[in-house]
Formats: C-alpha cells, structure tokens, sequence
C-alpha cells in the first residue's frame, strides 16, 4: 500500500465532513436538528454499531486483549495530557490564556467517527474484529476525558461518574459480557434483532461524519476566531510528531494483538478531535483554543494523516 492509495481511502472521510459543514451553513441542517442528530447517533446508531462488532469477536475473547486495549486507551490520553501541558508552557501558554484547553483538545484525537471509516477501508478482512478492540481501546480513552481532562477544565471533579453513564459505554460493556458468555446466540428472535441493529447501525458513519462538519461549521461560526500562532505550531507539534511517535512506540511493543496495533496506528494519525470544543464551552475552558487547535490539525491531516498511516504500517508491518 502507498501513499496515494491511502489518501484515496482519507479523502472521502473529509469530503463527508465537508459535505456536513456545507450543509450547516446553508442552513439544510438547523441548530436544533444538530442537536436532535446528535442524540439520535449517541443514543441509538452509535450503540447498534457498537453491538454489531463486539458480540462474537473472536480477537476480544481473552480478557488480556480487553485489559490491555482499555489500559491503552486510558494512559495514552493521560500521557498526551503530560505531554500537551509540557509543549504548552514551552510555548508560553499561560493558563489564563488557556493552558489546560490546550492541553485536553491536544491530547484528544479524533478517536472514532474518522478512524472507524479508515479501518473499514485499510483491513477490510479483519475490519470487524479490529473495530472491536477500537471500542474497548475508546472506553479507555473516554475514562480518562470525563474524570482528568474534566477535572483540568472545570477545576471540579463533581459528577465525573455520572457522565461515564451514556449509550456507547453501554453498549460496549454489554457487547463485552454478551461476547464473553455467548448468550448472544441465545437470546429470542436473535436474527431479527441482528438484522435491525445491523442496519441502523450501518447509518453511524455517514450520518456522524456529516455531523463532524456541521457542529464545525457550527461552533467557527459561534466563536470569533482569534489566531494564536503559539497555539497553532504546538498543537501541530504534539499531535503530529510527538503522539504519532508515542502510539506506533506502545503498538510495537504491544504484540499480542495485531487488532491493537492496528487501532493504535491509525489513532496515531488522527487529527485533533471536535469534541473538546464543546467541553470547553460547557466545562468553563476556552473554545477559542480548541477550534484552533481543531482547524490547524484536521487541515494538516490532508497530507500528514496519510504520511503517518503508510509509515505506522510500513515499520509494524501491517499492511495488506
């Protein structure tokens, strides 16, 4: 695999993402229906795909696998929480400045609507079984964002539990328990219920990569952009030369599971996520930040997302 056939399977995830934020400033979806979608692919479509890859995923059998996905998940966000807070000072970012907006909506990549697509394309053989342990690898990840990255943003750590309590972590540690016991194949009317959460969650991707571009599109046009070069360079610095180093680092050690590896590869070429935006907003940081974060890290992801794919690939040998 190249570089242009790994662009080739990049582009049509931007092009959906752009398509969204289209679509939001023509006003074909509204502030309100935003808010509705939103609910709709957390609550419901998001969890059906969720239980269309974990139940009956031979790679998520052992629970080593799981401990060690989740473990991933969680101390690679608090090591780029180290990491984004280090750069940040060297840079001079001063908390009143907003130090630690920058340091979650760095260490945050876009850990799911973006990479589920791309490994879709990249290992269309072993695609279920590797979106598996992406789940278990996100559960880790949203651990660590609703309690430390919380804590650093609204100084409290009040309702940090509550807010692990939502469709997806449900779904996960359901599918998980339905996998580990089986009891899967043996629940009433299971073909029908397949059938149905099979295609509802089939609508998860398309639907969440055109939200992706409408809450962008959203939140730019809220929040008066002020360009802050220090900003910028650093959070290209960490999120695309030091965390790339640091995922492909834990993969290669990591050799137990080539399903792991694999998510932790293309999570090391994921841009900074949408997500922290909102956080900030609602978590008392500075949104201002993390839209610039956001911007300047999905824009270089055109050309260094798929740089750091082939060479992940390439020194793990994991290419098809």
């Amino acid at each position: 695999m190249n570089f242009l056939e790994i662009l080739t399977h990049t582009l049509p995830v931007f092009l959906m993402v752009g398509v969204g934020y289209l679509t939001r400033q023509l006003g074909v979806i509204t502030e309100e229906a935003e808010k509705s979608i939103v609910r709709l692919v957390v609550n419901v479509l998001y969890p059906c795909f969720i239980l269309t890859k974990i139940p009956g995923n031979e790679s998520l059998q052992q629970l080593s696998v799981v401990f060690i996905a989740l473990t991933a998940g969680f101390l690679l966000t608090l090591s780029g929480l180290f990491l984004s807070r280090l750069v940040g000072v060297g840079f001079k970012i001063e908390k009143k400045d907003g130090l630690n907006t920058f340091s979650v909506s760095t260490a945050l990549q876009n850990y799911g609507f973006i990479p589920i697509p791309l490994i879709a394309a990249l290992f269309p053989d072993v695609a279920d079984q590797t979106l598996g342990v992406l789940f278990v690898h996100n559960l880790g990840l949203e651990l660590a964002m609703w309690t430390v990255c919380i804590v650093l943003l609204s100084g409290t750590a009040k309702g940090a539990i509550k807010r692990l309590i939502n469709g997806p972590t449900i779904a996960i540690i359901a599918g998980l328990l339905l996998n580990f016991t089986d009891f899967h194949h043996w629940i009433p009317s299971v073909a029908v219920a397949q059938k149905a959460i099979l295609d509802l969650g089939n609508c998860t991707i398309p639907i969440s990569l055109v939200l992706v571009g409408a809450t962008l599109a959203s939140v730019i046009s809220s929040h008066k952009l002020q360009l802050q070069p220090k900003v910028i360079f650093g959070s290209l610095l960490v999120r695309f030369a030091i965390m790339p180093l640091a995922f492909i680092g834990v993969a290669a050690l990591l050799t137990g599971s080539q399903e792991l590896q694999r998510v932790l590869v293309v999570e090391a070429a994921m841009p900074a996520a949408i997500f922290p935006i909102v956080l900030a907003k609602h978590y008392g940081g500075k949104p201002n930040v993390a839209v610039q974060v956001c911007l300047a890290t999905s824009l270089v992801s055109l050309a260094l997302t798929p740089a750091w794919l082939l060479l992940g690939l390439h020194l793990l040998e994991l290419q098809r």
